[in-house]
């Protein structure tokens, strides 16, 4: 990242900044013949589907700032869904196929990084209308198109006609993946052609072939001809076994099982598919070989009928427990018990619950849609009890390899924290539960404690690719990073039996690894961390990097104050390398350096996150300073990742400044959404979406920034004045959570009111403060 705002350059390409990649969707293996058929027309059937379909649009009526729309079939990048555990892409007819992912389920193979791994494609649908397959038709193909993510619901439904020359077929397709059981997915089509005779629906499981690798294990420096799909390939699961039987009169079970490639791992998936009982001339005939498991349906279709076919999936892993396939059976028969509209409808009523804690805006519309897009996407890439960190690329792609950075402990856990906390509990659970390999990183590295890696997989490895080696041994403000989430934990829930179980070992070692890092100067008495990458990346091998050494005293601070509030003795050392670490000051300029020794070109790269998120004591006037400094490089070299540009408006609006606010809101995701669904690029450039780290970010400015709160001794503390963008009128946090309670907070003209819920956990008042 080069900068946090201002990067250019490319981790996948040799430096070690924020990239310009993106991820590949690879070519599905076929497995569908071929057959002509007849061609009748029949305009009423494609009438009667429209009208349909925009009386179901006028009965559901939902808040428009939930609703997402393409209307063109070649929109770009592709919507993201997901619940946590499982996400992925879906594809422009809906029924296409698209890479899915499982939180947690990472491939090692030879030479190459670990990296998070495509699972057999669980939501493919084809449909033959007697000549052609509706998955391999151009874009222009589809007429009167309209492809909705609904956030709210968590669901996605597209919509269109199909025309193959005088054949016309109204699609109308929806898909989900359960946040009520997140070992289930489903896709339901509908079909109304407009035409009479022969026709096919196919339903696979297929595997992906395996990619074209890069020995980014070994090699120690990147080919700069690189490309996107060069380098963000997900991972790769091999199809070890795979069934296909009919089940009933008209429905089909299918599976596949499979272990990503270098990992113990196994991943079942398990579909039933279910057809309409009275279809005439239905045949379905059964396949499983290769990396597919399919059922193909034939049947004789009649001008004008609706016919709805139903893919219930369950998808299993054995990170989560033994026997996946049965497991996954259990879900998708369940799922087919209950019906499509009763798993949906519990689906729904998930997602309702999620959005009982939201962000409300009023006075721009616009900037509602906004801030529930990024709060969706964080959400559709983590869920409770998963003990994982999210990438910065979430649960939509393989981007950077699937690997856990920074991000997840600095950029996206506070935004969900209050809003979410049980949510952010799995981000902090990932760090506890890799403790002893961020212990074994440190003995390798000739430290103590623990050096918790700069790229992790799921077990908490060092998975950094050779050609970024310096990030592995030297990019080390990431320990404390850790350090800081886990704290913010503890100051948000009041936990004392979570911080004493796993936040304080956490805390402890990060700080016995900063006292093994620093070292002494006794001429001036004091420490210094030598030797490292800075936050801005670019800056490789510098000295009291300004941030490094701001993270390494709060997480020594942290780890005293968690000491003391369990009663233990802190470490001695822990207070006195804290006070002492040095943080070079320009005493003539009033401003912090970036480093040691750094040139004035440097300045404001890093500097202002000192006063948000690290909330280090300075006067107003340095804190002025660096916030000018960091202002004139995010407005005026606007070409690198939506991070740090995403917090500035924190700290103008703890300084007061509504002006700057005004001008930092819009350039902080202006130019980095791409497309009617919103998804955010890493850069504007870049293309490399979804981009959840950016998210994150952009939610802290509204969550710290315009409500003027702070996680304190206390819990969620008012630390300044709020200060909306000038053209919000109210801002409503609605039920947050802190220290067993709930709270709306308001925030409008007569300023600023946190609300005590009814519902809170412990009995309330109802009271305001």
């Amino acid at each position: 990242m080069n900068g946090m705002w201002v990067c250019s350059s490319s981790r996948a390409s040799g430096s070690s900044c924020r990239t310009r990649v993106g991820s590949r969707e690879p070519t599905i293996s076929s497995f569908r013949a071929r057959a002509p058929g007849l061609r009748l027309g029949c305009a009423f059937a494609l009438l009667l589907a429209s009208f349909s379909r925009t009386l179901a649009a006028q009965q559901a009526a939902p808040d428009s700032t939930f609703l997402l729309t393409a209307r063109a079939a070649d929109r770009s990048p592709s919507p993201f869904i997901g619940n946590g555990r499982l996400g992925g892409t879906i594809a422009a007819t809906g029924t296409a196929p698209a890479p899915a992912f499982v939180a947690g389920l990472y491939e090692s193979a030879p030479n190459d990084v670990p990296r998070i791994a495509a699972i057999p494609a669980w939501n493919v649908v084809d449909v033959h209308d007697g000549a052609r397959w509706l998955n391999a038709e151009p874009a222009h193909a589809l007429e009167h198109y309209a492809q909705t993510l609904d956030m709210r619901a968590g669901i996605i439904r597209t919509t269109y006609d199909w025309t193959d020359g005088d054949r016309r077929t109204a699609v109308d397709v929806e898909a989900f993946v359960s946040r009520a059981d997140p070992q289930t997915a489903a896709i339901r089509v509908r079909l109304t052609p407009s035409w009479s005779g022969p026709a096919r629906v196919a339903f696979p499981l297929a595997g992906w072939p395996e990619p074209k690798r890069l020995p980014l294990g070994r090699v120690a420096r990147a080919d700069p001809k690189w490309g996107p799909a060069d380098t963000w390939y997900p991972g790769h699961v091999t199809v070890l076994a795979r069934t296909a039987a009919l089940s009933g009169g008209h429905g089909a079970e299918l599976s596949v099982t499979g272990t990503p490639d270098g990992r113990p791992t196994i991943v079942a998936e398990l579909a039933a598919v279910i057809w309409p009982g009275d279809l005439a001339s239905a045949t379905p005939v059964t396949s499983a070989a290769g990396d597919s498991a399919s059922v193909e349906l034939s049947f004789d279709a009649v001008a004008g009928r609706s016919y709805t076919f139903d893919k219930l999936v369950g998808i299993a892993t054995s990170r989560d427990g033994p026997a996946p396939l049965a497991r996954a059976g259990r879900a998708a028969r369940t799922a087919r018990a209950r019906g499509y509209e009763a798993v949906r409808a519990a689906h729904v009523a998930a997602w309702e619950r999620r959005w009982e804690s939201d962000i409300e805006i009023t006075g721009d519309p616009a900037l509602q849609r906004v801030v529930r897009a990024m709060l969706f996407q964080l959400l559709a890439s983590a869920d409770s009890g998963t003990a994982m960190g999210i990438p910065p690329m979430g649960l939509s792609s393989g981007g950077y390899y699937g690997h856990v950075f920074w991000d997840s402990d600095t950029w996206m856990f506070p935004a969900l924290v209050l809003t979410h906390p049980d949510v952010a509990r799995a981000l902090v659970a990932f760090r506890a539960r890799t403790l002893d390999a961020a212990r074994a990183n440190a003995r390798a590295n000739g430290y103590r404690g623990a050096m918790y890696p700069w790229e992790a997989d799921e077990r908490g490895r060092e998975t950094t690719p050779r050609f970024a080696v310096q990030n592995a041994k030297s990019e080390i403000h990431v320990t404390g990073d850790v350090a800081l989430a886990a704290w913010q934990y503890y100051l948000a829930t009041g936990d004392s039996a979570w911080l004493a179980r796993s936040g304080y070992p956490i805390l402890r070692a990060t700080a016995d690894f900063w006292v093994s890092r620093a070292t002494h100067d006794t001429a001036r008495d004091v420490y210094h961390i030598r030797d490292v990458v800075s936050v801005d990346e670019g800056l490789i091998g510098v000295s009291d990097d300004a941030y490094t050494n701001a993270v390494a005293r709060r997480a020594l601070e942290s780890a005293v104050a968690a000491a003391r509030r369990l009663g233990r003795a802190p470490d001695a050392r822990w207070t006195r390398i804290a006070s002492r670490l040095h943080i070079a000051f320009d005493s003539a300029r009033g401003t912090y350096r970036t480093y040691e020794g750094a040139p004035d070109s440097t300045l404001g790269s890093v500097t202002a996150l000192l006063s948000y998120p690290l909330g280090m004591p300075m006067a107003p006037t340095v804190k002025r300073t660096n916030l000018r400094h960091a202002v004139d490089r995010a407005l005026h070299e606007r070409r690198g990742a939506m991070m740090g540009g995403t917090l500035l408006s924190v700290v103008a609006a703890e300084l007061g400044e509504r002006a700057l606010v005004d001008t930092l809101l819009p350039a902080s995701y202006d130019g980095y959404l791409k497309g009617p669904f919103l998804m955010i690029s890493e850069t504007p450039r870049n293309n490399a979406v979804s981009f959840v780290t950016g998210a994150g970010g952009f939610l802290q400015q509204v969550i710290y920034g315009y409500t003027g709160l702070r996680l304190g001794e206390h819990g969620l503390e008012p630390a300044f004045a709020p200060v909306l963008p000038s053209h919000v009128t109210r801002l409503v946090l609605r039920n947050v959570h802190a220290r067993g309670k709930r709270y709306d907070v308001i925030v409008d003209a007569s300023g600023r009111r946190i609300v005590e819920r009814a519902q809170s956990v412990k009995q309330t008042s109802g009271g305001e403060r």
